[in-house]
């Protein structure tokens, strides 16, 4: 299973989700600031079931800044 959304933070930044469902029954999460090259993963062992986007929200709670830079032009 793989999904992809976009959500406005609550500092009103786009921010991209992705879930990835991998082949040895781990997740692999990402979470990204439109118009930045930094990109936050996560890879979790054990994912959550049934799968939710709260959750893997949840998992980027601390925020979603990661010390971001705008993307060169």
């Amino acid at each position: 299973m793989q999904d992809e959304w976009k959500k406005v933070n609550p500092d009103g930044q786009l921010v991209k989700f992705t879930y990835s469902e991998l082949a040895d029954g781990k997740a692999f999460l990402t979470a990204q600031i439109a118009g930045n090259e930094v990109v936050c993963s996560v890879i979790l062992p054990q994912p959550e079931h049934p799968f939710s986007r709260e959750g893997v929200e949840s998992h980027f709670d601390h925020g979603t800044n990661f010390g971001a830079r705008p993307r060169s032009k």
